[in-house]
């Protein structure tokens, strides 16, 4: 059993200050997003011409057998096949300092081992083992014991992963008790800086494209607030960030995915979501508003 490093994965709070700011403290200002993010696809593309990843062991792994993940140069087996061949993009809206969006691809392969579930969003909470790597192969992070995420707590590369992956099953032992999983997925993100540590002097490296390797056993629908919305609905955009302005329906400084009264009309939104509990949310004044984010 291997667990190391299991903070290193969660996202990293720093601040980001103004370059007056950075240089009166003297901490080196951000590098530009857009400059940065040409020098990592540059780089991830290479990576992924000229290395193959261990796809024979998934191929003959049983069901239930996790199988680590690794990577080599095509230089000691150039019969293999390149990991360009196996990806697909992914567009992902980055945040800058000054709160601008910017475009980053992140490369997916999410079939390493195909799950015989269903997939969760990214904001849910998730039962995994995963590896961390950089491009070089040296791992920073990795988790062979099976763990449980909340949603959102990782970088923003590695929960936006989880669409790309399918949980498979569990059963337990009458008798001993003990949980068996199989049949789970497993898929991988190559990602740009930007979609983990960037410039973080907490990271493990700066300005470093990340591999993450992901096994999902399960997961559970994740609701932050406990207002009975899912917090993958509190996305009211739909870009994948839950704190933008338009997130916060009543404008009280909390998100709606932490907010228990999402549209500030004194009527908690678990009272006004879904009263009669078909599915959809209730809008009693027909005016393509739900009640819990329609405050009149």
């Amino acid at each position: 059993m291997k667990t190391h490093n299991l903070l290193s994965i969660l996202a990293l709070a720093f601040v980001f200050v103004q370059c007056d700011d950075t240089t009166r403290l003297g901490i080196p200002a951000l590098r530009d997003y857009e400059e940065q993010r040409t020098a990592d696809n540059d780089s991830i593309i290479s990576f992924l011409q000229s290395h193959y990843y261990n796809y024979e062991d998934y191929a003959n792994a049983a069901s239930g057998e996790r199988v680590e993940f690794t990577i080599d140069s095509l230089v000691n087996s150039p019969g293999k096949r390149p990991m360009i061949d196996d990806v697909v993009e992914h567009e992902v809206q980055v945040k800058d300092q000054d709160g601008n969006f910017i475009t980053h691809t992140m490369y997916v392969i999410p079939n390493v081992r195909e799950g015989i579930g269903d997939s969760p969003t990214i904001a849910d909470e998730v039962y995994i083992t995963y590896k961390g790597m950089f491009l070089d192969g040296y791992s920073f992070d990795q988790s062979e014991q099976k763990i449980w995420f909340t949603g959102l707590s990782t970088v923003q590369g590695f929960y936006e992963l989880y669409p790309f992956i399918k949980r498979g099953i569990w059963e337990v032992d009458p008798v001993t008790g003990l949980i068996t999983h199989d049949g789970f997925g497993t898929a991988v993100a190559i990602m740009p800086s930007a979609l983990g540590y960037y410039g973080s002097r907490s990271a493990p490296r700066e300005y470093a494209p990340l591999i993450f390797a992901v096994d999902l056993y399960t997961f559970a629908t994740a609701d932050h607030d406990e207002d009975s919305v899912p917090t993958s609905e509190e996305d009211i955009d739909g870009n994948h960030h839950f704190t933008d302005d338009i997130d916060d329906t009543d404008g009280d400084g909390i998100p709606n995915y932490l907010d228990n009264d999402d549209d500030g009309d004194g009527v908690l939104t678990i009272d006004e979501y879904d009263i009669d509990a078909d599915g959809v949310a209730d809008d009693s004044d027909a005016d393509g508003t739900p009640d819990y984010l329609d405050p009149s």
